[in-house]
């Protein structure tokens, strides 16, 4: 997917770097990212295969994709923690590494690094590291997500452990945020805290935001748009208002077992197929099709095929669109 971008590129650095030149803007300015052609490999393998995503400033986006499919590998490219073969990545307005990382609220899905820490200790240490530190705002979030600075962070359970990354992120108000799996183990009041939290912050400062989720559920509240990622590329971006209308699914029964009716069948590039799964039921076989767009062109086809056959539509959830949409996009590569 090639992204066009009108983002400022006088200063960009050959590839495999980081642009992030001198800032003449304020800081509290929503920031905006544009990945280009990102290559990253891991002896054989290529993490990020030229992934190519563009974010505007305030905008929120949600990444989906199995696990591997390269979402941790860009965060870590983003922040400089990991070199990339190729490609650039270009920031607006323009930054120097440090006011970069001043500026960007990062929450991984492990804390591996602060086990040897208690809560209060990983914030100070915090604090110590991030010029911009917030200790009112901190202290907020520390009690709307009810934690204890005197707990050990090895002694913390999956979910609280999720709590403390959530905060170290956010505590010093960035105008950039890279959430890595943010909700993994939490609790449904846990849950909720966070993404109004998130909500609190773009609709009160602008901040840019760019989720990677295996919960596709919690993208209906948050983000603008989602981008579906799949061997190290970005595919279909899609608006959140439009991907459960766009992802229709219809299952067709009783078909005879003679008649043409398998994952094989040929639609009309008018269908907007996006993937076919059949089985065989007794002597008739079960079709589902998921596509993209209007239900009569393939429910039209589907019947010229097997007049005999019932066709009922699938109302789908956000988890199941982005599960079929990412299904397509396996069968496809």
């Amino acid at each position: 997917m090639n992204v066009s971008t009108n983002m400022d590129t006088t200063h960009s650095l050959p590839p495999s770097k980081i642009t992030s030149p001198r800032s003449d803007q304020g800081v509290g300015e929503a920031i905006g990212v544009a990945c280009r052609d990102l290559v990253t490999r891991f002896g054989h393998v290529r993490a990020l295969d030229g992934f190519n995503l563009t974010v505007e400033p305030g905008e929120c986006v949600g990444l989906v994709g199995r696990n591997g499919a390269g979402k941790s590998t860009l965060f870590r490219a983003m922040l400089g923690l990991g070199s990339l073969d190729a490609g650039t990545i270009e920031f607006t307005p323009r930054l120097d590494r440090g006011d970069l990382l001043a500026r960007t609220g990062y929450v991984p899905d492990t804390l591996s690094i602060y086990d040897w820490m208690t809560v209060g200790r990983a914030l100070n240490f915090a604090a110590r590291c991030q010029p911009r530190f917030d200790s009112a705002w901190t202290n907020e979030l520390l009690a709307l997500l009810a934690l204890d600075r005197s707990k050990s962070v090895r002694a913390l359970s999956r979910g609280m452990q999720a709590r403390l990354a959530f905060v170290l992120g956010l505590a010093h108000r960035p105008d950039l945020v890279l959430l890595d799996e943010p909700l993994l183990g939490v609790d449904a009041i846990t849950h909720d805290i966070v993404l109004e939290v998130l909500a609190r912050m773009r609709a009160r400062d602008g901040t840019t935001v760019i989720l990677a989720t295996h919960q596709p559920g919690d993208l209906a509240r948050l983000v603008d748009r989602v981008v579906f990622v799949e061997r190290g590329r970005a595919h279909t971006s899609i608006a959140i208002d439009d991907l459960v209308d766009r992802t229709k699914r219809i299952v067709v029964h009783g078909a005879n077992a003679g008649t043409r009716l398998n994952a094989s069948c040929k639609f009309s590039p008018e269908a907007g197929v996006l993937l076919t799964r059949s089985t065989e039921v007794g002597a008739t076989s079960q079709l589902t099709v998921t596509f993209d767009g209007d239900a009569h062109a393939v429910e039209e086809a589907i019947g010229k095929i097997a007049p005999e056959a019932r066709i009922s539509r699938v109302d789908l959830t956000i988890h199941e669109a982005c599960a079929d949409r990412l299904r397509a996009l396996e069968v496809k590569s």
